[in-house]
């Protein structure tokens, strides 16, 4: 019997974070503690030195927003708060170290601020205020050439405001490599050098998306602060940030950090510090009045920690995970889709991951992004690859796992095995652009495309039908709309309207999974049929092991086995060993897999010299189609004596007589007694 085995495989979820420990995504609200310092350093150039006073000004400052409160402020030594800056000043200073910093207790709030319409693209009218967002900086050169060129062609076309910003939102993220093994963590490079060497850190990835903005006439302004990560890459998990505003007309500044695939909000953990025009601006300016002297500033010094989270909240999103094949072969590629649904009134931008599953590979990344309109419903979908190099004999069980940040999760799986349809590359992703193609054709939702197959299993020497039910539930007139499989058949569907499309199937063996898809300018359907194709029933009469020759007094064993040579299953195999009026008879209602057949015999029941054996297998298919085969081999009986010989024969007279039907009894009976009869008559007559 063949050995199964379900194996589970632990589901690994990108960033190895448990449920419990996405306070950050998912926390209705966070108290902060910020502290923020540093120290600036006379150095004296000669003994007879005089500093009057030393003006610090930190720009580094929170302040009350949308997302964030202050609760507590504190600043060490006391500062004076004008125009969002700290201002700190030491007259005539009698230490050479001037410490300064504050310390402050933030509560943060995880909300969107929602765009509930769709605001046109390209930007029609706009206050005066927000020109500056548009112009060229020294970092975000927003007039460079590669960088117009690059955003124009992935915005055009496209007449949606909101779309337009999270398409060059997505082309940044998927695009630019964060790399912190380049001088750009220390050194912020133009987001022309980004756009060329396609890496940096959070600032350039910020800088080269609003660069891009602002080429298409999009303000956008750059945002320093903190934020929270648990990539193990930082040994600090609260650290600077950079990411951008970008501005709506009728909704204001909406937040998008191209770096964590935060796009129209930003979690928690963000912590507003600065908003500048570019990213170079200084975040500490010193001026000092002396004689023979120099200031030396030190870099600010910032660290958070989470005090307390408040709430939860509830995921803007639902999540569906379906797989496309329930079982495939080693090797196989397969289909995984997650069904998004934005449960909001306005656009939500969701990035979707996939877990990780040993013996699994995932093509193209785990993340997808997938923005949605309000009430909109979209899918993404990965592209997965099984080992080839699985044990055979074994079945083995897949979890896959598809979630969001938002703690929207979902789960299903696939199984494989050695004898299931193994799924080529090209054609999973030739379904796959299907699905997409059948996503960007909005009217497809309108078709309703029903096929299926009179039969799930027949014979390859047999035809199945294939019936498509097609219906036009919109308000569109489908003009030559092609039916395909194998072949096209070209129909005009009405408003309302629906018709009946057959196809013939004639295939070879095996499992298959096929398409039949519904096509024009306007839609692009497909539905999917399984069904099996048999093979003939098919026995084969393999390994016999006989001796060659035997002698009178021997004992010995006929081996042979039935070996089952076709994926379908003989019906009804009836198998007969037969030698010298001897045979023995085996009937099977099914036959599964192959079987060894032993029969014991002795010398005894030969005859003398050659014995010929024979095996004869009937067996029928599930149409009642006979079929069968046969094989022989001989035996001789050697070395044989006279008393031997009577023996042989007076045991084959027995055996005749056991296997004489009645019938042929009476015959013989009354044979024997026309016989007597007749000898009785002529000895009678011969005494006369």
């Amino acid at each position: 019997m063949r050995k199964i085995i379900f194996i589970l495989i632990l589901l690994l979820l990108i960033n190895n974070a448990a449920a419990q420990e996405d306070w950050f995504y998912n926390s209705e609200a966070l108290d902060i503690n910020l502290k923020v310092s540093s120290e600036a350093v006379i150095k004296p150039a000669s003994s007879s030195y005089n500093v009057k006073y030393v003006l610090v000004n930190i720009s580094f400052v929170p302040q009350d927003d949308i997302n964030q409160k202050i609760l507590r402020f504190e600043t060490e030594p006391e500062g004076k708060i004008e125009n969002g800056a700290i201002y700190f000043r030491f007259d005539n200073p009698t230490k050479k170290n001037l410490d300064f910093g504050y310390d402050a207790d933030i509560r943060t709030f995880n909300r969107i601020i929602g765009v509930r319409e769709k605001i046109p693209f390209p930007i029609e009218e706009m206050p005066a205020e927000y020109g500056i967002y548009l112009q060229s900086g020294d970092i975000i050169d927003s007039d460079n050439k590669a960088i117009t060129e690059l955003a124009s062609r992935l915005v055009e076309g496209e007449d949606d405001l909101f779309v337009a910003v999270s398409r060059l939102a997505a082309w940044t993220k998927n695009n630019i490599r964060y790399n912190l093994s380049t001088l750009t963590a220390e050194v912020s490079q133009k987001a022309s050098w980004v756009l060329e060497n396609r890496q940096g850190v959070c600032d350039e990835l910020t800088s080269l998306f609003i660069a891009m903005l602002r080429s298409v006439g999009i303000p956008a302004r750059f945002v320093s602060g903190i934020a929270y990560t648990d990539d193990p890459q930082f040994p600090e998990q609260w650290g600077a940030h950079g990411w951008a505003e970008v501005y709506f007309p009728s909704v204001g500044w909406v937040p998008f950090d191209v770096t964590y695939g935060e796009f129209g909000y930003v979690d928690p953990t963000h912590i507003k510090l600065r908003e500048s025009f570019d990213s170079d601006e200084a975040s500490t300016e010193y001026r000092w009045l002396g004689r023979d002297v120099d200031l030396e500033a030190n870099k600010l010094d910032i660290k958070a920690d989470k005090l307390s989270t408040i709430g939860r909240v509830e995921s803007p999103i639902s999540l569906k995970a379906n797989i496309l094949e329930d079982e495939v072969g080693f090797g196989s590629y397969n289909l995984v889709e997650a069904e998004i649904e934005n449960l909001k009134d306005y656009y939500v931008s969701a990035e979707a991951y996939i877990s990780k599953t040993e013996e699994l590979e995932v093509l193209d990344g785990y993340f997808r992004q997938a923005l949605l309109q309000p009430k909109e419903k979209k899918s993404v979908y990965w592209l997965l690859k099984v080992s080839d190099k699985l044990q055979k004999n074994f079945i083995y069980t897949f979890p896959v796992a598809v979630g969001t940040l938002w703690n929207s999760s979902s789960e299903t799986s696939f199984t494989a095995s050695q004898r299931e349809i193994s799924h080529s590359f090209d054609e999973m992703q030739g379904i796959l652009k299907q699905k997409e193609e059948e996503t960007r054709k909005v009217y497809s939702k309108n078709v309703n495309l029903d096929c299926g197959i009179d039969r799930k299993e027949f014979y390859d020497y047999e035809n199945a039908l294939i019936s498509c039910s097609i219906k036009n539930i919109g308000n569109v007139f489908l003009k030559d709309l092609n039916i395909c499989y194998e072949e096209c058949k070209k129909i005009d569907l009405g408003i309302g309207r629906d018709a009946v499309v057959n196809f013939t199937v004639e295939d070879s063996a095996g499992k298959k999974d096929i398409f039949v898809r519904a096509s024009n300018n306007d839609v692009s359907k497909t539905a999917n049929i399984e069904f099996n194709v048999m093979d003939k029933p098919s026995v084969k009469i393999i390994d016999i092991k006989n001796p060659y020759n035997v002698s009178f007094e021997d004992v010995f064993s006929v081996e042979f086995e039935l070996s089952k040579a076709s994926d379908s299953n003989p019906i009804d195999v009836g198998i007969d060993f037969a030698q010298n009026g001897f045979s023995k008879s085996w009937n099977i209602e099914e036959f599964f897999e192959s079987r060894k057949f032993v029969v014991k015999l002795d010398g005894k029941s030969l005859k003398a010299g050659r014995n010929g054996f024979d095996i004869f297998v009937k067996y029928n298919d599930r149409n009642g189609r006979e079929y069968e085969t046969s094989a022989g081999f001989d035996i001789y009986l050697v070395n044989v004596t006279l008393w031997q010989k009577f023996q042989i024969e007076f045991f084959q007279f027995n055996r005749s007589l056991e296997n004489l039907t009645v019938q042929n009894a009476v015959l013989i009976i009354m044979g024997i007694g026309v016989v007597f009869i007749l000898v009785v008559w002529y000895v009678f007559r011969k005494k006369r």
